[in-house]
């Protein structure tokens, strides 16, 4: 979170940082969550509210990452999806530099989810990627072969 500006603003806003299992610019490899990151989870959940980016990378259509279905399964918070749209034609991939002027960005809140707790952390994923209209249903043809 320290390696630009804008995630340096994420922290003094009050973003939360919690250790990845894996991460491409390291070669540490860790299983499992660090206790101290749910309970940071759990604090924020408690007093306020928690924005989380299951797809972990502003690239359209990534894969969704578990952690986001394991936060929602494990502390039952009300999910508001948020849709953001144009943001990779308007935006390089770091989010600071524009690629192309005039871009129509949209953010759309919509209604809050209606999640079965029970369910396993993949079907949590599926509806949340539903949700925020990235799974594969809305992608582009282009994009899918």
């Amino acid at each position: 979170m320290k390696s630009s500006w804008l995630s340096r603003l994420f922290l003094l806003a009050g973003g939360l940082t919690v250790k990845r299992t894996w991460n491409e610019n390291s070669n540490e490899k860790r299983a499992g969550l660090d206790p101290s990151d749910t309970r940071k989870i759990q604090r924020a959940l408690d007093k306020n509210w928690v924005i989380t980016f299951p797809q972990g990378t502003t690239t359209p259509y990534a894969p969704a990452r578990k952690g986001t279905a394991l936060i929602i399964k494990h502390h039952k918070p009300i999910v508001i999806p948020v849709v953001i749209s144009g943001f990779s034609r308007a935006f390089n991939k770091t989010g600071i530099t524009l690629k192309r002027r005039g871009t129509l960005l949209t953010v759309t809140f919509k209604p809050p989810m209606n999640i079965d707790y029970d369910a396993s952390a993949q079907e949590i994923t599926n509806q949340l990627m539903d949700a925020i209209e990235q799974s594969k249903q809305y992608m582009p043809e282009v994009l899918q072969h």
